[in-house]
């Protein structure tokens, strides 16, 4: 017998985060039948190299899953490629996919394509993070502060007159 999935994803693995258990429980309101919960906490979308999504894949594949639940697009994918890849395997396996907060019906060629413009923005928005980190990475070091993350062995971080990390 088939059963429902639902997936979540955070990509930082925050201590008193509660954005999994905010995605379950909007997934859960979609439930028809039995489910299983997968979830990759720490992991970024913007490839599938995650280890619930692996194991949720091998489970579409055996046939054991007839919907997969994720609470937005991007929580199973920031990437074009590889979103079209797992929506295909999911079409071959008779596996439905569901995203709770956009609303597009994939049986017809307008819901396809909302679906295809919501995979797009879904990449750009992770282009443009990376983008902003590494931008704000290199003001810091050109400002004289330090770029970030632990100091190195035997030192501490500390601020100077100007009150900025050094």
């Amino acid at each position: 017998m088939k059963k429902e999935a639902i997936y979540t994803r955070q990509s930082i693995d925050k201590k008193d985060s509660v954005s999994i258990e905010t995605q379950q429980a909007e997934c859960e309101k979609l439930l028809k039948g039995e489910f299983t919960v997968y979830t990759d906490r720490g992991y970024s979308g913007k490839n599938t190299s995650r280890p619930a999504l692996q194991h949720l894949l091998r489970d579409i594949q055996y046939g054991g899953i007839s919907r997969v639940i994720v609470y937005r697009l991007d929580r199973i994918s920031r990437n074009i490629t590889d979103f079209y890849s797992l929506y295909e395997m999911m079409s071959e396996n008779g596996c439905e996919f569901v995203s709770v907060s956009e609303s597009f019906d994939t049986n017809g060629a307008m819901g396809r394509a909302m679906m295809g413009i919501i995979a797009v923005f879904a990449q750009m928005e992770r282009e443009t993070i990376q983008q902003r980190v590494t931008d704000n990475y290199y003001f810091r070091i050109t400002d004289g502060r330090w770029a970030g993350g632990p100091a190195p062995i035997g030192y501490d971080n500390a601020k100077n007159e100007a009150n900025r990390q050094r």
